[in-house]
């Protein structure tokens, strides 16, 4: 049996539009793990973690947002990976979480693909072995650029 192939990983931020689910870009996705690829989007963890039962944390409220559209759409999204990339965050901290995910999708970190804006996660991503994608006009050495989702995404199909 094939082993299956690592989920792309998605900056949430690329999905969003002031604030709230895109429902353009999140139709790129839909079309995207319809052909058959998994979906993982990577988010910066937030300052203000409040993950509790009776206050719903506005990032987990768009968590499940996304979540629901994608399965209204059809598609499925496997998660969201929060990675700390704040003033103290640690850069080999960021580097260990990749490979955990990678390791917990039978993998290598450096088989791992990331779509993403934020210069942070597009290093930290290369720096673990794996295939940055920048969309838009960030500038990160080793990243290939692409002028949107949707041209990144179709770089992959």
């Amino acid at each position: 049996m094939a082993r299956p192939q690592p989920p792309v990983l998605v900056q949430r931020e690329l999905l969003l539009s002031n604030g709230q689910a895109d429902l353009e870009r999140l139709e790129e996705l839909v079309g995207f793990q319809r052909s058959g690829r998994r979906l993982l989007l990577l988010a910066e963890q937030p300052t203000t973690w409040r993950p509790t039962r009776k206050s719903v944390d506005h990032d987990l409220a768009l968590q499940q947002q996304l979540h629901q559209l994608m399965r209204r759409a059809g598609a499925e999204l496997d998660g969201v990976v929060y990675l700390g990339t704040g003033l103290f965050a640690r850069k080999r901290t960021r580097l260990q979480e990749l490979d955990r995910l990678a390791e917990r999708y039978g993998t290598s970190s450096g088989e791992l693909v990331l779509i993403g804006r934020d210069a942070i996660l597009l290093e930290s991503i290369i720096l673990s072995g794996g295939r940055a994608l920048a969309v838009g006009e960030v500038r990160v050495s080793g990243a290939t650029r692409y002028p949107s989702l949707k041209a990144a995404l179709g770089a992959l199909s």
